[in-house]
């Protein structure tokens, strides 16, 4: 391109408005580029990819155009079915994907490699003119056309299409839906790694469709959970919650996974309910001048030492049970839980607080809600029903270092913190005493 095409682009750029009417110029203007950019990969053939000293057309394309070879490779494949080629004795080859050849300018780079690779997945096993029909229906709905082409359409991002171009493709392929079921069946997969230095364990795998949108849905579920507050505000207008959408998502996944644990068919692990087993000393756990980040345990499967405020906030949920030795180190016997606030107890603070979170807006599920002593155990406070609060699984975690506060009047729990800068009484205790 000259100097002078150059700075007439540019000056026909700078006039763009900013904004959506802008987006929307510019992206035309870029989807005649890409147009191009397709046209010109394709001269690229490993023949002249080798002449310049490039292992790849994918590696010589990426490396002159300055971007990854994902790009690259897309770039690539739209052109390998969009451009003419000659035989060897010199005629004219026309383009596997003609309609998409002739509307590229309109659907763009991305919209041309999901077509390709739709038609591609089906194109082996159906018929050439059905093939035909199908790729002018899905250039149609890319272009913002109707499937005559005649008519506009409101245009639809690429994401929104796939979904439609993939019940198209489906519809005409004569083994129906049953051979993606198989793949997927026999794909699906879960794993889960050893725990890192920081105690974080790796997972990844493929869920069944019809696992990843249960799982999917519980998380809106418990995104969306009404609230009972008395002036609701949506979560994501919460200045204390710092939290990225991959965490909530995280948290959100430790709401379900406790809950399951806890249900009543849920299955046992050596005759006990699945917990989290966490092994410490009786001096340790009472040692005064002991810091919050003390490394005074450790957790079973894995090597990270767990802090004493972890510990403190585990035993808060659960309790603890003490193992005497005998002076040899040998097991001599067990107690029974202590410090462990027990279901009835957990049943009176619901009631009395409303069976929510005892931060402001926070809508974790009830079932979810762990107990919390206001005033520590090891500071004397009791295992008791004026001395506990339900807290979430994030809020339990913060309980320490998050900007609410919490005390107990007369056995009422109150709160102070954003926007409640004097002692306030929560729950259900609120209403009954604005009732009064």
């Amino acid at each position: 391109m000259t100097s002078s095409a150059l700075t007439a682009l540019r000056e026909l750029l700078d006039g763009v408005p900013s904004g959506a009417d802008g987006v929307v110029a510019v992206e035309e203007i870029g989807r005649v580029v890409d147009a191009a950019r397709v046209r010109v990969a394709g001269g690229l053939d490993a023949a002249a990819a080798e002449a310049l000293g490039f292992a790849s057309p994918v590696a010589a394309v990426a490396t002159l155009a300055r971007v990854s070879e994902k790009t690259a490779r897309a770039r690539l494949t739209v052109a390998a079915v969009t451009r003419v080629d000659r035989s060897l004795t010199g005629a004219e080859v026309p383009a596997r994907l003609p309609v998409l050849a002739a509307s590229l300018e309109r659907v763009g780079l991305d919209g041309a490699e999901l077509i390709t690779r739709q038609l591609g997945a089906v194109q082996p096993h159906v018929e050439a003119g059905l093939l035909a029909a199908t790729e002018r229906v899905l250039v149609n709905l890319a272009s913002g056309l109707d499937a005559s082409g005649s008519h506009p359409l409101v245009p639809e991002s690429v994401t929104s299409l796939a979904g439609q171009f993939s019940l198209i493709t489906a519809a005409i392929d004569p083994d129906g839906a049953r051979p993606r079921e198989e793949r997927a069946r026999r794909r699906r997969s879960f794993r889960a790694g050893s725990p890192d230095a920081d105690g974080l364990v790796p997972v990844a795998g493929l869920l069944m469709p019809e696992v990843g949108s249960v799982l999917l849905g519980l998380m809106e579920a418990h995104r969306r959970t009404p609230r009972f507050t008395e002036n609701p505000e949506p979560a994501d207008d919460d200045p204390t919650d710092t939290r990225t959408p991959e965490q909530r998502r995280h948290d959100t996944l430790a709401t379900i996974i406790a809950a399951a644990a806890r249900a009543a068919d849920a299955p046992t692990l050596d005759g006990m309910p699945v917990t989290v087993v966490v092994t410490t000393t009786l001096q340790d756990l009472a040692d005064e001048d002991g810091r919050a980040g003390d490394p005074i345990g450790t957790m079973a499967g894995s090597p990270v030492p767990v802090s004493r405020a972890s510990i403190e906030r585990f035993i808060d949920n659960n309790g603890f049970r003490v193992v005497t030795l005998t002076a040899t180190g040998a097991a001599f016997g067990i107690s029974t839980p202590k410090r462990c606030f027990i279901p009835t107890q957990r049943l009176m603070i619901a009631a009395r607080d409303g069976n929510r979170c005892s931060v402001p807006g926070c809508t974790s599920p009830h079932y979810a809600l762990q107990v919390h002593h206001v005033i520590p155990w090891r500071h004397g406070g009791p295992t008791h029903t004026n001395n506990g609060i339900l807290l979430c699984y994030w809020h339990h975690h913060t309980v320490d270092t998050g900007p609410w506060k919490w005390r107990m009047t007369d056995g009422l729990p109150e709160i102070r913190g954003p926007g409640i800068p004097d002692w306030t009484p929560i729950g259900n205790t609120a209403r009954r005493i604005a009732a009064a």
